[in-house]
C-alpha cells in the first residue's frame, strides 16, 4: 500500500512537470529559439517513462495478488484488476470521444 502511494505521488509529480514544461516549451516555440523536434520529445519522453513505470508496478501488483495463498487476497487482486480495466476503457472512450468531436467541428 505505501509503494503503490509513493507511485501514484511520484506519477503526479511527474505529470505536473510535464504541464509546467509542456507550457516553458509552447512559448520558446513562439519565440523561435526551440526546436519542433526536441519539444515533442519534452513531451513523449515523460509520458512513456510514467506509463512504463505504471505497467511494472501493475504487474508487480498482480503477481503478488494472485501468487497469494490467501482468498481474500486473490478476490481483492481480481477486483482491482476489474476496476482498473475499467478506468482504462473510461479513459480511452472519453479520449476518442473528444478526437471525434473535434475532427467534427472543423
Amino acid at each position: 500500500m505505501l509503494a503503490m502511494s509513493a507511485m501514484l505521488i511520484s506519477s503526479l509529480s511527474m505529470i505536473r512537470w510535464l504541464h509546467t514544461d509542456r507550457h516553458w516549451a509552447q512559448e520558446q516555440l513562439k519565440q523561435g529559439g526551440y526546436f519542433f523536434l526536441s519539444y515533442l520529445l519534452s513531451i513523449v519522453t515523460p509520458i512513456f517513462f510514467v506509463s512504463l513505470s505504471m505497467n511494472c508496478f501493475i504487474l508487480a501488483i498482480l503477481i503478488a495478488g494472485f501468487s497469494s495463498p490467501s482468498t481474500i487476497a486473490r478476490a481483492v487482486t481480481v477486483l482491482w484488476l476489474v476496476a482498473h480495466v475499467i478506468t482504462k476503457v473510461m479513459v480511452l472512450t472519453e479520449l476518442v470521444w473528444k478526437f471525434t468531436t473535434s475532427l467534427k467541428s472543423r
